[in-house]
């Protein structure tokens, strides 16, 4: 869980530095990050907008929508935590996902639009909840744990992927 109870080693996000009530808020600022990258990747001409650099090495529009889909999750873990407690959720193999979703094939345009969407509906899936609902325990993939420490996982991932987009866009 390195990046969710320590800092990472990679991308150096610290998740002391986000206290509870800034998840949503967070998910949110990071997709504004995002949409900001694909509109100078897009302005710049960045082959790696839409075209893989190497084989093992995603596009950005192919990060983009895998974290979009990982914010969708965050509205999705929030619904069930409230609906059921300890309900088991799986995640999807992330190189299958993006392999079978086909984001190169998005507009740039609505790409930006999507991950800033699904960072509203996060922010506002986070902020609809009761007290302490953060701190509710879900079955991810097998393994018992807060919605809050699977929230801050999630952030950790957005933050992670916006170093790997912006390095892409610099090349």
């Amino acid at each position: 869980m390195q990046g969710v109870t320590e800092v990472c080693s990679e991308c150096e996000f610290d998740p002391h530095q986000i206290a509870p009530d800034q998840l949503g808020p967070e998910l949110l600022q990071l997709a504004i990050g995002y949409e900001a990258i694909i509109a100078d990747a897009s302005v710049s001409g960045c082959l790696a907008l839409s075209s893989r650099p190497s084989a093992e090495t995603w596009s950005i529009l192919e990060y983009t929508g895998h974290v979009e889909f990982i914010y969708g999750s965050v509205g999705q873990m929030c619904e069930i935590a409230d609906a059921d407690e300890l309900a088991p959720i799986n995640g999807v193999d992330p190189d299958e996902h993006v392999d079978n979703a086909h984001f190169n094939e998005v507009a740039p345009t609505d790409m930006s639009e999507r991950i800033h969407r699904s960072g509203e509906q996060a922010r506002d899936a986070l902020a609809g909840l009761e007290s302490g609902a953060l701190n509710w325990t879900l079955l991810f993939n097998g393994n018992p744990a807060p919605l809050g420490l699977l929230t801050l996982a999630m952030v950790h991932e957005g933050h992670h992927h916006l170093r790997d987009i912006t390095r892409l866009a610099a090349r």
